[in-house]
């Protein structure tokens, strides 16, 4: 059978799997090279394997149940900090551009921003994979997706995900997968990359990849622990659409409590009292969201009776905050630090209605991307940053900065 060139994500697909030649609609059978093991699922995985995984995959636990933590590590698991699993899986080089990695976390989908693959699978396949049994997917039809223009202040990956999926709507989208590139894709760190992969789930997407252009492969270069190899579609590759998205289109966007199907641009709840915002989870708050942070809340400081809780994506973070004075600043200016992985639905108080830049949202929290939400936190409500820029400083009642130790 001739061979037919393939799209950069079937190509990845074919990486993992023994069937030659693929094609969207192909049932193919499949050995991802990492699988994450949670609390959801860690016991009927393990039930699975008898706690032996068969060789050849590298299993990795993030369980905060002590009795699964010490059973995924006697059956061989590296152990990743809970709410931390994004961050270990890429900033120590766990999962490469080109590798693909198999959980029942829905954030998975976020390695698409590096170039890899995250599949969401059951927890029966996963307990397959540890037997040494592979899994079968459909090969998805694949969209070709050209990013171009420049982004509007403020706009980050998971609002440019909203306005795409405001524009071509779920029902184009369910069941396909989109391959990013264009000369817009440049201007989006890998953070905001992941970012935007990881809202995949909340259009019935099979995954969204983006090619690791030169500004990715740069970032890459200066933290990969290990080679990888990127992958370009085969010349001659036939996508099933071709869709072109202006980034001057995407807007800021809030979901409110009732889901992501009523996301619309933050202007449209102008005015929406919040009274907590809470900065963290599924890889929302690293280095870059709190050097930002820092800038935005010096300069206009919280409103009156904000609450502002920040969790770091890592200790590594955390450690780098303190190092570039970030942590103090903002202690200084009334945010309250927490340790890495602290589950964001603890920090909740009912009686406040508050905002947080987590994937899913506890009951009656509104979702915010992390660069708008150190604005709703000085405004005090919903609003456009420029809105917020339109106004007079406000007086902080706040203490002056603590002198350092020493």
């Amino acid at each position: 059978m001739p061979h037919a060139p393939q799209t950069a994500l079937v190509r990845l697909i074919q990486a993992v799997t023994g069937a030659r030649n693929i094609a969207p609609g192909d049932r193919v059978a499949v050995r991802p090279h990492a699988v994450l093991l949670t609390d959801h699922d860690a016991a009927a995985a393990l039930d699975a394997c008898g706690d032996r995984p068969a060789p050849g995959v590298t299993l990795l636990a993030a369980c905060r149940d002590a009795a699964l933590r010490g059973r995924a590590a006697a059956a061989g698991a590296r152990a990743i900090e809970p709410g931390c699993e994004l961050a270990a899986l890429t900033d120590e080089s766990l999962v490469v551009p080109g590798e693909c990695a198999a959980a029942t976390w829905p954030a998975i989908a976020a390695l698409g921003g590096m170039g890899a693959l995250g599949l969401r699978l059951t927890p029966r396949d996963l307990g397959a994979l540890l037997c040494g049994r592979a899994v079968e997917i459909s090969v998805p039809p694949v969209i070709r997706l050209e990013l171009t223009g420049t982004r509007q202040p403020q706009v980050g990956g998971r609002d440019l995900f909203l306005s795409l999926r405001r524009e071509f709507s779920p029902d184009r989208l369910a069941g396909c997968a989109l391959e990013v590139y264009g000369p817009g894709l440049g201007t989006l760190r890998l953070f905001e990359r992941a970012a935007l992969c990881s809202m995949a789930v909340h259009a019935g997407l099979f995954a969204l990849w983006c090619a690791p252009d030169r500004a990715a492969v740069a970032e890459l270069n200066a933290r990969a622990g290990r080679p990888y190899v990127t992958l370009e579609p085969e010349k001659g590759a036939v996508f099933a659409r071709a869709e072109n998205f202006d980034l001057g289109r995407a807007v800021i966007c809030a979901v409110p409590p009732a889901g992501v199907d009523a996301a619309a641009p933050i202007a449209e709840f102008h005015g929406t009292p919040i009274r907590h915002v809470i900065i963290g989870g599924d890889h929302s708050c690293g280095l870059e969201v709190l050097r930002q942070a820092r800038q935005i809340i010096q300069r206009h400081k919280p409103a009156p009776g904000m609450i502002l809780d920040l969790v770091p994506d890592s200790a590594g973070v955390l450690e780098q905050a303190r190092a570039e004075d970030i942590a103090e600043t903002l202690a200084d200016l009334g945010a309250r630090w927490h340790a890495p992985g602290t589950p964001v639905a603890s920090l909740v108080q009912p009686d406040r209605p508050a905002a947080v830049t987590t994937l899913a949202a506890p009951a009656g929290c509104w979702r915010l991307g992390p660069f708008c939400a150190p604005f709703v936190a000085c405004a005090g409500m919903l609003a456009h940053p420029e809105r917020l820029d339109a106004l007079p400083q406000r007086d902080s009642k706040l203490s002056a900065r603590r002198p350092k130790p020493g």
